[in-house]
């Protein structure tokens, strides 16, 4: 299930073809353990010429363009990839109640942030 979760989370339009085919071998109420069926989906994957590794097993570059790259949520890219570089130090950035990291989000909903002033 963690492995589904995994890809379908980093997927692209090109699972589609793998959803509608595991529909197609019966895979309905997978959340269910009694109903998940996991030789099913790996059917499916097969049968569409997709490997879930692609999604799941490789380092991506920060360049890449990823699937949700089109929506604007008020936090830039570079913000996510210096918090990536924190996780690595095994840090983070403080609470946006103790002191504004600049991520941009606040200016959403009309309120201050200081990625705007920085920007």
């Amino acid at each position: 299930m963690s492995l589904l979760e995994a890809v379908f989370a980093r997927g692209d339009r090109r699972l589609c073809a793998v959803l509608y085919s595991a529909w197609q071998k019966g895979c309905t109420f997978d959340a269910w353990d009694d109903s998940f069926d996991f030789s099913k989906w790996t059917a499916a994957f097969k049968d569409c010429g997709i490997d879930p590794d692609f999604y799941t097993a490789r380092k991506r570059a920060f360049d890449e363009v990823l699937p949700w790259d089109h929506l604007d949520y008020g936090i830039s890219k570079k913000f996510l990839i210096k918090e990536n570089e924190l996780a690595h130090k095994e840090s983070t950035s403080p609470h946006c109640r103790e002191k504004c990291s600049a991520c941009g989000a606040n200016a959403l909903n009309g309120g201050k942030c200081d990625a705007i002033n920085k920007a």
